[in-house]
């Protein structure tokens, strides 16, 4: 799918250069190749004003060494005015601002004088010393719009004396101040973000039966050193090749796959794969999962690329493809404890066979993320979910979902130590039908094992995929071998009745 706002697609069309190699920096006349891949994210987007009560855009107009300078001089919040905040410090309060429009990170011109001496502009190619800032946030108050901080901006950047942000005479963002100043965080909502919006109505009438390929598959994309991919991070060419040697499973292309612990400039790769292998035209959306500093959910970044080129794969989180026809998707973000990862959920629709598909990622449990001794949050995270699949059926749509759930199912009855709690799938599978169970709900909730292998085989279930109860899985399997993730791919052919 080749959507783009008016004014990136006109830039993009003037691209004659990319990143310099190694350094992470722009030429003055780039715009990021992956402004276009990260376009489909579902990361929340924020505004920013300044102490003159004008919002920071990125001045695309400007030629020679101004260009992509930052400048608070707008009234209104466009594409120019959108950033969003990243981190690969988890749990500290460094960050960086990525430009919507150029795709690039803010950068602090230390080096130079005149003119130009501390501009901020939007040309970093990576999350370098350069492109992150000490940030102090805090809540903004009942006057300012709901979920605004305050925030200040200090330069970290190697070899330099620290600075923050201010503005000068004319607008433009320099880090030359040796005091804090104030800047306003706005939080910039669409459709794609959780609680805004429903998707378009289902039509009136009878809705057809169809048949659904789905597969699932935690990817293992970020960094680590259980999986098999270079330098324990999955590059681009290496997921495309490996997605497509399991595309065919169960004999059939999917029609939606689910991924987990994928990284954000990995979409549009991996679409382009897809329609390549399948002849067909596909969709791949993206969600971050976040970390929380100071109270401000901020996008985790997938670990660097490997040396020398040290190259940026964009935030970490789940992505979902599904055929070119979709119109509406939606992040939705699970309770989850506010020092650990930020956990999320993505669904897009089907609107030819009035599907929606969702994927999602829970919680890990010790000694990562939820270590509570009953597992507490990845129950509230399994009500979550299946609240999240209501809805959507209010809403008229039949739901696919899925994805690593991180606890072994309800038939085993394992605790917190052996990979449960088993109990926080219980609602889930009290509504809805998985893969392993075929055509009967009374079947064991339980199936064959997915991941956390051994001598190359898994010995836990921790991948699902359920239908409405009335549906009928009629194949349901487990990949052969694992890949380079620790998770071997599920997949699922479910067959949706008519109504």
């Amino acid at each position: 799918m080749r959507r783009l706002a008016g004014v990136l697609t006109s830039v993009i069309a003037l691209v004659t250069a990319l990143v310099l190699a190694g350094a992470g920096i722009a030429a003055a006349t780039d715009v990021s190749a992956d402004a276009v891949w990260v376009e489909k994210s579902a990361g929340q987007k924020w505004a920013l004003r300044a102490p003159n009560g004008k919002y920071v855009r990125v001045e695309m107009n400007d030629t020679g060494q101004y260009e992509w300078r930052l400048r608070a001089v707008s009234t209104e919040v466009k594409s120019w005015e959108r950033f969003t905040i990243h981190t690969n410090h988890p749990g500290q309060n460094i960050t960086s601002l990525r430009s919507e429009v150029t795709g690039f990170f803010t950068t602090p011109e230390l080096g130079d004088a005149g003119d130009r001496q501390g501009m901020l502009r939007a040309r970093g190619g990576n999350l370098g010393s350069w492109q992150q800032f000490e940030t102090a946030f805090s809540p903004a108050g009942p006057d300012e719009k709901a979920g605004s901080h305050w925030v200040t901006f200090k330069t970290v950047a190697d070899g330099y004396a620290q600075r923050y942000v201010d503005i000068d005479a004319d607008g433009t963002l320099r880090a030359t101040s040796d005091t804090p100043v104030k800047f306003l965080l706005e939080p910039v909502y669409s459709s794609r973000d959780p609680g805004q919006g429903a998707p378009p109505q289902v039509p009136q009438g009878p809705v057809a039966g169809t048949r659904l390929d789905v597969m699932t598959w935690n990817v293992c994309g970020n960094n680590n050193d259980r999986c098999g991919w270079s330098d324990d991070r999955a590059g681009a060419v290496e997921l495309t090749d490996a997605i497509k040697a399991r595309l065919k499973v169960n004999g059939e292309y999917p029609d939606a796959i689910f991924f987990q612990e994928f990284c954000e400039k990995h979409a549009k790769p991996v679409e382009r794969m897809l329609e390549s292998e399948t002849g067909r035209s596909w969709d791949v959306r993206f969600a971050p999962i976040h970390n929380r500093v100071d109270g401000v959910d901020v996008q985790k970044q997938c670990a660097m690329g490997p040396a020398p080129d040290r190259l940026d794969r964009g935030a970490y989180g789940v992505a979902i493809a599904v055929p070119d026809e979709n119109t509406f998707y939606q992040r939705y973000d699970f309770s989850s404890p506010s020092d650990k990862e930020q956990r999320s959920a993505l669904c897009a629709t089907i609107p030819s066979r009035t599907v929606v598909v969702c994927t999602g990622h829970l919680s890990a449990g010790p000694p990562y993320d939820d270590l509570t001794e009953d597992g507490s949050w990845r129950i509230k995270q399994g009500q979550e979910l299946r609240k999240l699949a209501d809805q959507w059926e209010d809403w008229g749509y039949r739901p696919v979902f899925g994805g690593d759930m991180n606890v072994v199912p309800p038939a085993l009855g394992a605790g917190v130590p052996e990979g449960g709690p088993s109990s926080a799938l219980v609602p889930v599978y009290d509504h809805y039908l998985e893969c392993s169970q075929g055509d009967d709900p009374t079947k064991p909730r339980a199936g064959e094992f997915t991941a956390n292998g051994s001598g190359g085989r898994p010995t836990r279930k921790l991948d699902y995929l359920f239908a409405p109860l009335n549906a009928n899985f009629v194949d349901c399997q487990v990949s052969a071998t694992s890949g380079k993730s620790d998770h071997w791919s599920l997949h699922g052919l479910v067959s949706l009745p008519a109504r």
